[in-house]
């Protein structure tokens, strides 16, 4: 079997999608383990662990439950970082992981994510983070009762900025929590 961290430091990938795909392809047909990837997203060149979380998330995409078996390593790590592009991959791909099975992460995983989600809102990172982070967070709404109204705020002030983007999923994320609202009052 072909090591990993072999494979990805003799290769370099880019971000195109075809060299996204033949990255996830070698992952998946060599049955390479989270733990095995993700130990080299962290051994490899910065340039190379920026794509590599671009794989991972496509990875996730497809695989929600690749991580399972390694999520304290992987929250504890990916939550930590800074760059922008890796922020965007780690709220994506906790977003598809939330969207598969809202039941992945235990409370005290939990609130790392939402500590985090919230931190990336207020401090402004960029829209695709943002994004990602309110609808990570919508999941989580029921987590407790502070998160909904704290959720709901920043979306209505961030929804002034009026980036498109934001603009959609706000809209969105304030209809479903309406939504869930008026759901829950009619059994009330």
């Amino acid at each position: 079997m072909v090591m990993c961290f072999d494979y990805f430091s003799t290769k370099q990938h880019d971000l195109s999608i075809s060299s996204r795909i033949s990255a996830v392809d070698f992952l998946l047909s060599n049955n390479i383990s989270a733990i095995n990837f993700f130990e080299t997203i962290y051994k490899i060149d910065a340039k190379q662990k920026i794509v590599l979380y671009h794989v991972l998330d496509m990875l996730i995409e497809k695989r929600p439950k690749y991580l399972n078996d390694i999520l304290d390593m992987y929250l504890n790590r990916a939550l930590s970082e800074s760059h922008e592009s890796i922020k965007r991959c780690v709220s994506r791909t906790i977003y598809h992981q939330l969207k598969h099975n809202n039941k992945i992460y235990n409370k005290d995983q939990k609130s790392l994510i939402i500590t985090t989600m919230f931190d990336w809102l207020i401090n402004q990172s960029l829209v695709a983070t943002r994004v990602n982070a309110i609808h990570v967070l919508y999941f989580l709404i029921d987590e407790d009762d502070w998160i909904k109204e704290q959720l709901i705020a920043i979306i209505e002030q961030q929804m002034l900025l009026q980036e498109a983007s934001f603009l959609s999923r706000g809209k969105k994320i304030l209809k479903l929590i309406q939504k869930q609202k008026h759901h829950k009052n009619r059994f009330l």
